[in-house]
């Protein structure tokens, strides 16, 4: 497999300017003296009598013409060497030159690339970064970045560039040869090889794990653009560009999941994966300045698990556990795609609804109430006691302008609610 062509760059790095300008003025010197030395005996040839010395050596026969002209001719054979050596010592430097300045502006743009992804906060700005500095240092090759979801079950293709067609937008990672081996997988020449069942055209590719910290985070697959390319047009894996160009990405991705997963971990209630308090303080303010600026509304339903004290003291803290994990993954299951769902404390929780008038939300609320009724509690292959709710419910800018003023108007009508008897929705006054 042959190494690929130099890459065009359109970087001029003024560090190797200088030792070009030497190289050249130097060469230039050397030129200059030559041709005055030339200058100088063709006028001396002329002022000077040298034909009537060259008449007199030929009279008294001291020499002979032809050795005279052996003599001029090899003189201007090693003048002639000398030019062309010159001239190729100044292509040699010239080339040296160029290629100083591509491999300066290389690692331009991949400290560039690194220094943005490693300021990226998720994973769509990532994709956008890798896209486009994948295109400026493999701008003859296509390719895709399919990342692992969480679960590690599926590759999701996290972005292209070219014209990369006829791959499948995720798949398991036993349909890939280059994951199952643990190493890079080459095809050369597709239509005498074994592909990987994530690819579904005729051109040769590279498939190439991408690791850090031990772990396989990607799959970078690459191929030339055009259809009918030979293995000469197929990038070199071991090559330092591809090298430094998977490693950089794959510790960029590798930090950027580190700071999602401690990110989720402050703003994540551990036990029943709903956000939690801080969480809920940062999305009311948030939703505040948005309900201003629209002169929209937005309503706040405040819930608490009724005689979740007792139910503890009968059953145990790990039932009650198992309780608030099930009403955990109720709430997601039961809201919006908008909705902030956040434990608030013990057995409180809150939601936020957007754009939610207090109709819609007291709705919204009895909804709730009647699905946590239907629930089983099944811990230890035993079927626990009927869950219910009380709910409490304000809205903004009605019962308050500010989040903890809704807040509290929520709450009010939630011990309200417990009040009146449970298991019932109360809406701030």
């Amino acid at each position: 497999m042959s190494t690929p062509q130099p890459l065009r760059t359109r970087a001029n790095p003024k560090p190797s300017e200088k030792p070009a300008a030497s190289f050249i003025r130097h060469m230039r010197s050397e030129i200059r003296l030559f041709t005055i030395i030339a200058v100088i005996v063709f006028v001396m040839a002329i002022v000077l009598p040298t034909g009537d010395w060259l008449g007199a050596a030929l009279e008294q026969q001291a020499y002979n013409i032809d050795e005279i002209i052996v003599a001029i001719f090899a003189v201007s054979l090693v003048v002639l060497i000398f030019l062309l050596r010159g001239w190729r010592d100044v292509q040699q430097g010239a080339v040296a030159v160029e290629q100083m300045k591509e491999r300066s502006a290389i690692d331009a743009q991949l400290s560039q690339m690194t220094s943005l992804l490693h300021a990226c906060f998720t994973a769509e700005e990532a994709s956008s970064i890798i896209s486009h500095f994948a295109r400026q240092l493999f701008p003859d090759h296509s390719g895709a970045l399919y990342v692992f979801r969480s679960s590690r079950n599926l590759l999701e293709v996290n972005t292209m560039w070219g014209d990369e067609q006829g791959n499948e937008p995720s798949f398991g990672p036993q349909q890939c040869w280059a994951l199952r081996q643990g190493q890079v997988y080459i095809v050369s020449h597709p239509d005498q090889s074994i592909l990987c069942g994530h690819v579904h055209h005729t051109r040769p590719y590279i498939c190439l794990p991408m690791m850090a910290h031990g772990e396989v985070l990607a799959l970078l697959q690459i191929s030339p653009k055009a259809d009918g390319v030979s293995e000469q047009d197929l990038l070199d894996p071991h090559d330092d560009l591809l090298r430094v160009f998977t490693e950089r990405i794959a510790l960029a991705l590798s930090n950027l999941k580190l700071r999602e997963s401690l990110r989720q971990q402050s703003i994540r209630d551990s036990l029943t994966g709903l956000f939690n308090r801080r969480y809920l303080e940062e999305s009311l303010s948030i939703e505040i300045e948005r309900a201003k600026r629209s002169k929209g509304a937005f309503s706040v339903i405040m819930m608490d698990l009724d005689h979740f004290k007792r139910f503890n003291d009968t059953h145990g803290h790990e039932a009650g556990d198992t309780v608030l994990q099930l009403l955990g993954s109720f709430l997601r299951r039961h809201i919006r795609s908008g909705d902030v769902a956040c434990r608030y404390g013990g057995e409180e929780f809150t939601l936020i609804l957007p754009s939610t008038s207090v109709e819609a939300a007291h709705q919204r609320a009895q909804e709730l109430c009647e699905g946590i009724r239907g629930l089983n509690v099944d811990f230890k292959n035993q079927i626990l006691g009927q869950l219910t709710l009380s709910i409490g419910i304000a809205s903004f800018p009605t019962h308050g302008e500010s989040g903890d003023l809704v807040l509290q108007a929520a709450d009010t009508a939630l011990y309200q609610a417990k009040n009146e008897g449970r298991d019932r929705v109360v809406v701030a006054a």
